[in-house]
């Protein structure tokens, strides 16, 4: 059961008591059998309270959905002293998830990616290895459009301008888009006739 209706989770509780040592683990019964829907799994997780108090965590916490037996809950001690759990004492929360489960398809060669055979705590430098591509993006060819198309866009609330240039073999590019289709058309009269690296930054 959930202790209110926002939690993510349901209550699972304690069938019997047991004693949980000082970094060891045991196995709690809780008393019930559950039928997951298709495409889903259970997944166990630890309670917060338990967590930061006794330091009291869950583990192999996965339920799938054609297991009838008696969902039991194993617990961690990660910390110095023995836990007694309490017969009826709330000890995990069960989470229904969703998941894929089509089949496999097994292949000879992956697909290339950034971060590749990296391991442990390359994301960090793939992240930053992003961040610099994206700094370096394609630049767009300005081009004209109606005040019609304008106000269409304004209409549905989206944004238009220009933010940066470049010139390259004469022809000037721009970069990204940030000000309102009202501006841009107002701006469009006022400044008609000025070259585009006088009314915008490089």
């Amino acid at each position: 059961m959930k202790g209110s209706a926002q939690v993510a989770g349901q209550d699972l509780y304690a069938i019997e008591g047991t004693n949980v040592t000082a970094r060891g683990q045991a196995m709690v019964g809780t008393g019930i059998a559950i039928g997951l829907p298709h495409n889903t799994y259970g997944r166990i997780a630890p309670r917060s309270s338990l967590a930061v108090k006794h330091r009291l965590m869950t583990i192999a916490g996965v339920i799938d959905s054609d297991y009838r037996g008696e969902v039991k809950v194993v617990l961690a001690n990660l910390g110095d002293q023995a836990y007694r759990v309490e017969k009826g004492e709330r000890i995990a929360k069960l989470i229904i998830e969703k998941i894929d489960n089509k089949e496999l398809q097994e292949v000879t060669q992956l697909d290339d990616a950034k971060r590749g055979d990296q391991e442990f705590g390359s994301s960090n430098t793939t992240m930053d290895q992003e961040d610099e591509d994206q700094s370096v993006q394609p630049l767009m060819e300005i081009k004209e459009i109606s005040a019609r198309a304008f106000g269409q866009f304004y209409r549905r609330g989206e944004t238009s301008g220009i933010r940066r240039w470049d010139e390259i073999e004469d022809e000037i590019y721009l970069k990204a888009i940030n000000i309102s289709t009202e501006l841009g058309i107002k701006n469009k009269k006022n400044t008609e006739g000025q070259d585009v690296r006088d009314t915008v930054p490089q």
